[in-house]
């Protein structure tokens, strides 16, 4: 049966679906030897061959999705042209395996890995609005105002940042704070803190919708029960029907004037 060409990478687990496009448009996607340019392009991964960078890529027999705490010093890819220690060298080969994301070389924390395209889009796409909890060592103690400004966002750059929720955990001479975005921007949390200046000296990623890396030493991994996979889908689902139906909800349900007098008042 054919398919669109990204969603046959997206499933083989070569990318998600938007990285698969990209690869269509920069002509690295040949089926049965002819380059590919095109994202309507169809093919049928039982009788066509399709290879991406010249390697022909086969659909993964089984889906595998591992959870692991990414010590600081490794880097969030496949290979990396610097010889650096990568994630892929700290679990077992499986076909098809990559990073779900992104954290930078200094960040630690949870990071998942999977051959199943369709749930890193899920997992990973800004548009899903899946909750990442980030544990951030800043240098000074953010007042109550400052807090306030990181919920309501700030410029940075030419560039809106803004918080879903941020606290305080500890308050020394510099302070340990809880920060929940749901973008996946580029340095989101490095950047918002630089902003209201109060730059980052450690990071780490905590949680990933209703993921943790409880009992996981840095560079300690394990598999996701089938329980934890629905969990991130539903959490993905949940957070997009809400969205949808925040930018449905007339202007007075979130609270705003309805234009209305109350009795006895004029």
């Amino acid at each position: 049966m054919q398919e669109r060409i990204q969603k046959i990478l997206s499933r083989a687990g070569v990318a998600s679906r938007r990285a698969a496009e990209k690869m269509l448009l920069q002509g690295r996607v040949s089926v049965n030897a002819e380059v590919l340019s095109e994202l309507g392009t169809k093919a049928d991964p039982a009788t066509d061959t399709i290879k991406v960078d010249g390697v022909r890529i086969r659909p993964p027999q089984q889906h595998v999705y591992l959870v692991l705490n990414k010590p600081k010093g490794v880097v969030t890819t496949r290979r990396d042209p610097e010889g650096r220690t990568t994630v892929m060298d700290l679990v077992p080969p499986v076909a098809g395996l990559f990073p779900v994301g992104r954290l930078d070389v200094t960040t630690e924390g949870l990071i998942l890995l999977t051959n199943d395209g369709a749930f890193a889009e899920r997992v990973a796409h800004p548009r899903y609005e899946v909750p990442r909890v980030y544990h951030a060592k800043v240098r000074g103690v953010p007042d109550r105002e400052t807090l306030a400004r990181l919920r309501r966002g700030v410029r940075y750059e030419g560039e809106r940042l803004a918080a879903d929720d941020v606290r305080v955990l500890e308050a020394d001479n510099n302070a340990w704070l809880e920060v929940t975005v749901h973008e996946g921007k580029h340095h989101e949390v490095r950047r918002l803190l630089e902003a209201v200046r109060h730059p980052v000296s450690k990071l780490k990623r905590v949680a990933l919708g209703s993921l943790t890396t409880k009992g996981l030493q840095p560079g300690q991994f394990r598999a996701l029960t089938p329980h934890e996979v629905r969990a991130l889908l539903s959490s993905s689902s949940q957070s997009r029907r809400a969205g949808r139906a925040a930018a449905r909800r007339p202007a007075h349900a979130a609270g705003a004037p309805t234009g209305r007098v109350r009795k006895g008042a004029r």
